[in-house]
């Protein structure tokens, strides 16, 4: 098992007292993709589009950042944390912070950075985490992890960002099989445990199986009968009323890539929901609306997922 303490993210949570607190009861959380979010830093490992030799500018990533300050005022986005997929740095989170979501209440954030890897995963949180780490799998992919007491309930969640499908599918295949092989060995059965973020795969691909396995993790798809040890995945249960046909539409076909996965620990002892967020911004063809840097608009080219439990 191989894992790296964020020391970096204990010392940069802001420390302001928030305006608005949150008294909601149980724990909610968001995971969304942002969509190759980079700041207006040029560091030279951005992906072309976001050089500024291509036209992206200060101005261009201080809209963008103000775009999702005004999603993310939305009730529907107003929960403990947020996990984000596809962040490029500390200072796409502080800006969020400093546009508007300090004053919504989320006075922490933290960035799972790895040198010269383009984007990462990250969080803003209005919860004080206690511990924070970085897992690195046998990729350059980092799993961020941290735990929170909600209510007198502990809950230790992961935040990934899975290979995706580009480029040789055994390969990919690969690589996602090493990242949850190293999540099982980070995960106490006993304890609550939530794994979320862009798995970029579906059950039985190669990440996620109904069977338990060393290299894959074990999900369950019926609500009412939970196996022990496993997670339940509500985008892949036929019979959970989800509000959409998918998080991610690719080569001509909805996915649910987008998953918050919650062990039958919690599963088994809580009441919970799920709802897919931000569907009424979507392209001409219906699907969800990316940002284009020539137009100066859209979003991400998924949407967020939400989970609250009770």
């Amino acid at each position: 098992m191989k894992y790296f303490i964020l020391t970096l993210i204990l010392l940069v949570f802001v420390s302001c007292e928030a305006r608005i607190p949150n008294s909601s009861k149980g724990l909610s959380v968001i995971t969304y993709n942002l969509y190759n979010m980079f700041d207006d830093i040029d560091n030279g490992n951005e992906h072309t589009a976001y050089h500024p030799s291509s036209g992206y500018t200060g101005r261009d990533f201080d809209k963008r950042i103000e775009s999702y300050c005004a999603l993310f005022k939305k009730e529907e986005f107003d929960v403990d944390i947020i996990f984000f997929q596809e962040i490029e740095s500390e200072r796409v989170l502080v800006s969020l912070l400093d546009k508007g979501m300090r004053r919504r209440g989320f006075q922490y954030y933290g960035i799972a950075k790895i040198n010269n890897v383009p984007n990462t995963v990250g969080f803003i949180s209005k919860i004080k985490p206690y511990e924070v780490k970085i897992h690195l799998a046998a990729s350059d992919r980092p799993i961020l992890s941290l735990e929170v007491i909600k209510d007198g309930e502990q809950y230790k969640i992961f935040n990934l960002h899975a290979k995706s499908n580009l480029g040789e599918e055994e390969e990919n295949k690969k690589e996602r099989k090493a990242l949850a092989r190293h999540i099982n060995n980070l995960i106490n059965p006993d304890e609550k445990v939530i794994i979320l973020g862009d798995f970029n795969s579906s059950v039985s691909d190669d990440m996620l199986s109904l069977n338990q396995e060393e290299d894959s993790i074990f999900v369950s798809l019926d609500s009412k009968n939970i196996a022990y040890g496993s997670f339940y995945d509500a985008t892949e249960d036929v019979y959970f009323p989800l509000n959409g046909d998918g998080t991610y539409f690719y080569m001509g076909k909805w996915y649910y890539y987008d998953k918050i996965l919650i062990s039958s620990s919690i599963a088994s002892n809580s009441n919970f929901s799920f709802k897919i967020l931000n569907l009424d911004f979507l392209s001409k063809d219906g699907f969800p609306l990316r940002y284009d840097n020539s137009s100066e608009c859209g979003y991400s080219d998924h949407f967020a997922l939400r989970l609250d439990l009770k």
